[in-house]
């Protein structure tokens, strides 16, 4: 990775910073995007000492469409281009909010924040010699349904049931990318990481919130081994799959409801890609 330029999104915590430890090891310049500037600066200070030669941290809140979108046009004035781009930070939350621009929480930051900053980044990703995208999923997309009267729980809600949805967007959103990018140097991808001990959900309180903490001690994995599949996706000289969906270092199938075209075509349009 000596040369390139990776940019992690959710990177202070998880698997974000567990990769970016990883990929400063190989060698990598970061970009690190986090909401909380303390935690941002111990990881580049650690990205640093593993062997980055160049670690630059931003705070965004990608729940903001707004500071995403800013951030995308900051970076493109201010950087030669862009090897890699990891969209990983995401959100589980058992209570339903919604952000100032009127997003419910989880679907603004598990979806919208990747398609917006995937876009915005596209010219930069282009003038690099082998650019790709990488979009944290999961295996929990396999309980998602599309509803289009509650893709944000406008008529019904549930923690859970909404993050599964995000996870099946995610997948959904990269294959329609994907086959708009076509033969383009660009590739795109999605990977599961496994269920992760990380800090995902943590904040939640009640009997959901608490359920899941305990699986997560009981029954998950490391965050670095839940960053392998994302940082070899990243770094092996083989090129990915285009649209392709991924775990433990393999191209995966994904649920029949992932693989709806007309699902995917019309996602699209609602989260307002460009054409």
């Amino acid at each position: 990775m000596k040369g390139k330029v990776v940019l992690i999104t959710g990177a202070t915590r998880g698997i974000g910073r567990a990769g970016a430890l990883q990929l400063a090891s190989l060698g990598a310049g970061l970009l690190l995007l986090g909401r909380h500037r303390g935690r941002l600066e111990e990881v580049a200070r650690l990205s640093r000492a593993a062997g980055s030669p160049e670690v630059r941290t931003f705070v965004v809140d990608l729940s903001s469409q707004e500071q995403v979108t800013e951030f995308g046009k900051r970076l493109i004035l201010s950087e030669p281009k862009l090897d890699v781009l990891w969209n990983n930070a995401g959100a589980y939350y058992t209570e339903r909010k919604v952000t100032p621009e009127g997003y419910e929480r989880t679907w603004a930051i598990n979806h919208l924040a990747y398609v917006r900053l995937t876009q915005s980044l596209l010219p930069l990703l282009e003038k690099a010699d082998d650019p790709r995208v990488i979009c944290t999923a999961s295996e929990a997309h396999r309980w998602g349904g599309v509803r289009w009267d509650n893709l944000q729980g406008e008529n019904q809600w549930d923690g859970w049931r909404a993050y599964c949805l995000t996870k099946l967007t995610n997948i959904l959103y990269v294959s329609e990318q994907g086959r708009r990018l076509g033969d383009s140097k660009v590739r795109i991808c999605a990977m599961h990481p496994g269920l992760v001990n990380s800090s995902l959900g943590d904040d939640n309180r009640g009997m959901g919130g608490l359920a899941f903490l305990w699986l997560k001690r009981i029954f998950g994995r490391t965050n670095e081994q839940g960053a392998d599949t994302a940082v070899w996706l990243a770094s092996r000289e083989e090129r990915p799959v285009q649209g392709g969906y991924y775990a433990k270092r393999r191209q995966i199938v994904p649920s029949l409801a992932a693989r709806s075209v007309a699902d995917a075509e019309r996602l699209w349009s609602v989260s307002g890609a460009k054409p």
